[in-house]
């Protein structure tokens, strides 16, 4: 009899070993379709755990789950192996970069009905066996909302306005309220939400939860509800790369849309030395808008200068463009108030100065002024704001 006992034990036939104990009880976790699932698996060990550190997710099978239909993911001599089960390759990762303090816990992203069942954590160390099991209902109530952009990589040149598009529709039987999160998520499988981008819930938009983006991020539609959830990032940066996910929730529906975001660092060759600044003139006088610039030998290409008027609480919306140099040509005649009064103060606008002068400036002039230079592949540009004072 304790040859038998002992030829169990050491085959680990006894799950009910006390040196490894799992916290987490037996449970069932519902989730939403598209959403990230939390399946938890927290456990302790004891001085008697010798051996290594196993740690198995199974799906299981079966009337009363007693196959193993496959497994999810699995840790081993210090390694994790994540692509045994090529439904949830790339969506699975343990929840802690530190497995071994006691926290065996996954996430499955963009969670799918076809998830559902039920998960197995066995947590081995020699001669310690523990195991738990969580049933997993995932809802399908995405049908009622759907995001009509695809999955894209957006690309835009370094100080330009980026757009980021998210259409959506939704049905009639949609009751509850229209929110609309943009976040910007982070991990190798964008698993992890760094920081909310920007808000639109109970009719109210919340653009000031992200400070590396506050005052440059805008949602370009005036009516969300239309379905038009996109945004635009104005004087892009290259620290504003990588992944944004638009979601879209409006009960039951949810859905979400993840968009890369590429910046390409081709500014260093055009470069306008005159700095941002408020200039104020009197009505009827002669006002003088500095644009100084360098290139660099590289830019071969035709030199472009265009002088444009902004408007838009972040100076986002070109109000009008009404000087512009192109090919060594000259053309000022595209905004009938300004024709006649506006033109460049040097006659060789190549050598670096694209300042002009407005002549007889009125009230009607105030406002946001941009100056962009653009040579070969570089781009710049500078903003000047002018008063007029009567």
């Amino acid at each position: 009899m304790a040859l038998l006992l002992g030829f169990l034990f050491f085959c680990g036939v006894t799950d009910l070993i006390g040196s490894v104990s799992i916290t987490t009880p037996e449970q069932i976790v519902q989730e939403a379709g598209g959403e990230i699932v939390h399946l938890p698996c927290m456990f302790t060990l004891s001085p008697e755990d010798q051996g290594p550190l196993d740690i198995e997710w199974l799906r299981l099978s079966g009337p009363n789950n007693e196959a193993i239909d496959h497994v999810v993911i699995l840790y081993a001599a210090d390694k994790i192996y994540s692509d045994f089960y090529q439904d949830l390759k790339g969506r699975v990762h343990f929840t802690s970069n530190d497995v071994v303090s006691g926290d065996a816990s996954i996430k499955i992203r963009n969670v799918r009905p076809a998830d559902s069942g039920t998960y197995q954590c066995k947590v081995k160390k020699a001669p310690g066996v523990a195991k738990t099991t969580v049933q997993l209902t995932v809802i399908d109530i995405t049908g009622s909302v759907n995001i009509t952009t695809p999955e894209q990589t957006v690309q835009e040149a370094q100080g330009e306005i980026v757009h980021l598009p998210c259409i959506f529709t939704y049905v009639s039987k949609d009751q509850g309220p229209l929110d609309v999160e943009w976040l910007r998520l982070s991990g190798p499988n964008n698993e992890a939400i760094d920081h909310v981008v920007i808000l639109y819930s109970a009719d109210k938009i919340h653009d000031d939860v992200y400070p590396d983006l506050k005052g440059r991020v805008y949602f370009t539609s005036n009516d969300i509800r239309s379905g038009d959830a996109s945004i635009n990032i104005t004087n892009v940066r290259l620290s504003d790369v990588g992944t944004y996910q638009c979601k879209v929730k409006t009960y039951p529906g949810i859905v979400n849309r993840n968009l890369q975001l590429a910046v390409t660092n081709i500014l260093g060759s055009v470069s306008i030395t005159t700095p941002e600044q408020t200039i104020q003139k009197a009505r009827g006088e002669t006002v003088h808008l500095p644009c100084m610039f360098t290139l660099i030998p590289e830019d071969r290409g035709p030199l472009f200068i265009d002088w444009i008027q902004l408007t838009g609480p972040q100076n986002e919306v070109v109000n009008r463009m009404f000087i512009v140099y192109l090919a060594d040509k000259v053309y000022d005649n595209f905004y009938q108030d300004m024709k006649g009064r506006v033109y460049f103060t040097n006659n060789d606008v190549r050598s670096g100065d694209a300042s002009i002068n407005i002549t007889n400036v009125q009230l009607s002039d105030a406002g946001t002024y941009q100056c962009g230079v653009s040579h070969d592949f570089g781009t710049a540009q500078r903003t000047i704001q002018l008063t007029v004072v009567g």
